[in-house]
């Protein structure tokens, strides 16, 4: 069993240039793992792969059963009323190995994120089809949720597609990587098909990287070398063109004259314009060579979050009591959280984390209606609404030069072609959470706010954005299921546990 793609070309509407050119890669049975920076275009050939989308150009061949299982968790699956009506084997082994129960899927707008990508995940494997292509499979799921859901996924036999920037995950399943890079100075793409899991596919790829820096280096060398060789020769030609000029040479002078004939009759002199003009071909060719060996250049940039704490001692007070968290309530203490404390939110999935960060919205509205010093804060969602990102995108339209300029300057800093958003063109979520990022660190923020931020950031985003919140100087309130990530940017912990919120010091 295997799903071929052909010289496939699309280009996004809007969009100038195509973000799939010519590409053709064959998908075998087993897992592959889809690698590359976001917008890239890992979920746009996913999606040709499944039939969601018809290329400009080229052919998908395999006339297989495809399903696609997005990365945003917004909206039902199609099948999700038949999923939940059905009671046969294997329906009801999906919802014991996703720990689902028979009533969620008829209170989508009830669950968390998490609970939600389980049922997503459940309906595509529910097909059986032959081809399964899962988009950030991972976003919103704790760590028993992702252990889950890597052994229901390792037990797919089809053809499998991961898009993921989980390494974990890339490792326990795929077989074989295909990554998205540069090959060239102009930034053309192309894929390069790697064997084993992320991190053997990336060890590969460094050592090819560290092989190519290599080979330009002595390319360049090389090419040095000759350009000086060429201008010795070049002064050589110049002098024996003088030498074989009689211009000022008295007419009468015959030794002199006859020297000069003696030379252009041998050749000796006119050798060396020929030896020149080998030299030529000899440069073009290094010059060839040093093209050649291009090595990309690894991302390592850094966000500056240009913030200061809040005049403010108190950005935040949580008063002792219980709210509303679906068909349970969550017991609070009383908190007050400083204006430099920088906060790390855990709990499983459907525990209440994002239930917490509404009432701390609703918190936050009714302190500034109470007039005073306002707040500035910057509020990033877990999955924003459609509405959300077109307000987004038009805020940012709307912005004067500098202000744009600011803006895109800062979503480069993370890692994506500033041009290719300016296009017009589909934005992918990741691009989406950089410029929702930027966009708000405009206003220097004294509180961020931010609802699973590494969800849909390629790994070179992750730790730019680790390092910028690590150094912030305002307060931070995070949720995240990366232990990893809270650890490097939070001090703090609030863990969500049995419908109680406790706090820790770390």
């Amino acid at each position: 069993m295997q799903l071929a793609l052909s010289r496939v070309t699309y280009t996004h509407p809007a969009a100038q240039d195509p973000i799939l050119n010519t590409v053709t890669i064959a998908f075998p049975q087993g897992w592959t793992g889809l690698l590359g920076d976001n917008g890239c275009g890992k979920s746009t050939l996913a999606k040709i792969a499944c039939g969601l989308l018809k290329p400009d150009s080229g052919a998908v061949s395999g006339n297989l059963l495809a399903a696609y299982c997005p990365q945003e968790a917004d909206e039902a699956p199609t099948i999700l009323a038949d999923f939940a009506l059905d009671f046969g084997r294997e329906a009801r082994s999906l919802r014991k190995r996703l720990s689902l129960t028979d009533d969620m899927p008829w209170r989508w707008d009830e669950l968390s994120f998490g609970e939600r990508k389980k049922l997503q995940i459940a309906c595509s494997l529910w097909q059986r089809p032959d081809v399964l292509a899962v988009d950030e499979p991972t976003n919103h799921l704790d760590r028993e949720a992702r252990a889950q859901l890597t052994g229901l996924l390792a037990s797919f036999t089809g053809v499998g597609i991961l898009v993921s920037h989980d390494r974990e995950l890339l490792d326990a399943l795929a077989s074989r990587c295909a990554s998205f890079e540069a090959s060239g100075p102009r930034g053309e793409t192309h894929i390069v098909i790697r064997p084993g899991g992320y991190s053997q596919a990336s060890s590969q790829a460094e050592r090819e990287r560290m092989t190519a820096i290599d080979e330009r280096k002595r390319a360049k060398d090389h090419l040095s070398h000759l350009s000086a060789e060429r201008e010795r020769r070049s002064q050589e030609a110049a002098r024996a063109d003088a030498r074989r000029s009689k211009r000022g040479l008295d007419p009468k002078d015959k030794s002199a004259r006859a020297k000069i004939d003696l030379a252009i009759f041998t050749g000796q002199d006119g050798a060396r314009g020929k030896l020149l003009r080998q030299m030529d071909g000899r440069m073009a060719s290094a010059q060839a060579r040093v093209h050649a060996a291009y090595a990309p250049k690894r991302y390592d940039g850094n966000l500056f979050l240009d913030a200061e704490p809040s005049a403010r001692k108190t950005v935040l007070h949580i008063p002792a009591g219980s709210i509303p968290c679906g068909a349970r309530t969550l017991e609070l203490p009383e908190i007050f959280v400083g204006n430099t404390e920088h906060i790390g939110i855990i709990g499983h999935n459907g525990a209440g984390k994002t239930t917490l960060l509404d009432h701390i919205r609703e918190l936050l509205a009714c302190d500034g209606a109470k007039g005073g010093r306002r707040l500035s804060v910057l509020d990033i969602p877990q999955e924003p609404s459609p509405e959300q990102c077109e307000r987004v995108l038009g805020n940012i339209r709307r912005l004067s030069p500098i202000d744009r300029g600011r803006v895109l300057s800062c979503v480069a800093q993370l890692n994506s072609d500033p041009d290719r958003i300016l296009e017009g063109a589909a934005t992918s979520p990741g691009e989406l959470r950089k410029l929702m990022i930027a966009r708000g660190l405009l206003n220097a923020p004294s509180l961020i706010i931010m609802d699973e931020p590494t969800n849909h950031l390629d790994l070179h985003s992750v730790e730019a954005l680790e390092r910028a919140l690590a150094q912030f100087g305002g307060a931070l309130l995070l949720v995240s299921h990366d232990r990893a990530f809270l650890r490097a940017c939070t001090s703090i912990t609030w863990e969500i546990k049995g419908g109680t919120l406790k706090t820790r010091q770390r």
